[in-house]
């Protein structure tokens, strides 16, 4: 299962006045992490799953009962000061629950269909396999997270963006040697953008370190397509990681609250000035899509079972129709409403018995 919650996944870009170049860890934000380790100390690699919020402390429990080592990323919020009370301190997971699990993927995946049946691995987007992080990246990254997290961020844009006509680099030095990645100025701050298991993630105040190039004979062309069967594009790709078949009728709330969390991360970036109008009508157009690449399959058989993601689907759509109506150009109003009709005429049928009860 993929995350519902706050908009964390907040995009960046290399350009400080991009609308994407905001910074995740605001001022009154500052982020630490929980490892919980047991046993499995012969495990070299990582794998990572997103759960709601409100889930991760309950799951916590079995997890630590049942011996699995594991690492939740989690936020310290500050909220201001009230009349009746002093700065007060919430502790929050980061990026809507973002667990990683030591193990082997088809063991870890193997214990999650046991214990939380509707729970997934997530997917390397390049690859279209299980998120795979090797224990010598995860412990740095682990590191930091306990000792200076307002150095992290998460980033939108996929790995090998930020690979385009840059030299990668691995750090010598200091606690971080042994990373690799690409350096860029993001907020007028030097950072090494990393690869973790197929997520952007940008390690601040890296203007100490020594580094080294990282011979790269032998590699994969980076210009060429690194997306898997639909050849999607970059934001397409992350946002296929929500979507999963459903098998069963259990699956089906987890999934209508994936794509809740995709529709309530584009609003909060729009109010947030942290998203283009442009930007959120693609991600929202291709959630529709989504739905019915995924549904459009088996919903003659299972379309009552399958109203709660049609539901959230209705509410996407609601939302673009917003769009077009916020939408001061009349050339790209027009442009917005014939994309519309275009996916109502697709996938329209889909949606009209949303309601359903």
């Amino acid at each position: 299962m993929k995350p519902d919650g706050t908009s964390s996944f907040s995009a960046a870009d290399e350009n400080p006045v991009s609308p994407e170049g905001t910074q995740v860890t605001e001022q009154d934000v500052k982020a630490r992490s929980e490892v919980k380790k047991c046993r499995r100390p012969s495990e070299t690699t990582w794998s990572y799953l997103f759960l709601h919020h409100r889930k991760v402390k309950a799951m916590e429990e079995q997890f630590a009962k049942d011996g699995m080592t594991y690492f939740v990323h989690k936020t310290v919020r500050y909220f201001k000061r009230t009349a009746r009370a002093k700065v007060q301190r919430k502790e929050l997971p980061t990026v809507s629950g973002l667990v990683f699990f030591q193990g082997l993927p088809k063991d870890i995946q193997a214990y999650l269909d046991r214990n939380f049946p509707n729970v997934h691995l997530c997917k390397n987007c390049s690859t279209g396999r299980v998120a795979v992080i090797s224990d010598s990246q995860m412990r740095p990254f682990m590191r930091i997270n306990q000792t200076e997290p307002e150095r992290i961020r998460f980033l939108l844009k996929p790995f090998h963006y930020y690979a385009r006509n840059r030299i990668l680099l691995r750090i010598t030095s200091g606690d971080l040697a042994g990373l690799e990645g690409y350096v860029i100025r993001i907020d007028r701050d030097r950072r090494l953008i990393m690869d973790v298991g197929g997520m952007s993630v940008a390690i601040a105040g890296v203007h100490a370190e020594h580094f080294e190039e990282v011979d790269q004979t032998g590699s994969a062309a980076l210009d060429g397509s690194p997306f898997y069967e639909r050849n999607l594009h970059e934001r397409e790709a992350l946002i296929d990681r929500f979507f999963h078949p459903v098998k069963t009728t259990k699956d089906v709330a987890p999934q209508a609250e994936n794509i809740d969390y995709l529709r309530n991360y584009v609003l909060t970036e729009l109010s947030q000035y942290r998203m283009l109008p442009a930007e959120a009508w693609l991600i929202l157009s291709f959630i529709i899509k989504e739905i019915g690449y995924y549904y459009a399959p088996s919903f003659e058989k299972l379309q009552r079972h399958l109203v709660p993601i049609m539901q959230a689907g209705t509410q996407v759509l609601q939302e673009m129709q917003r769009l077009i109506d916020s939408e001061p150009t009349e050339e790209t109003r027009n442009r917005y409403q014939t994309e519309q009709q275009e996916l109502l005429t697709t996938y329209g049928y889909l949606f009209m018995d949303s309601d359903i009860a």
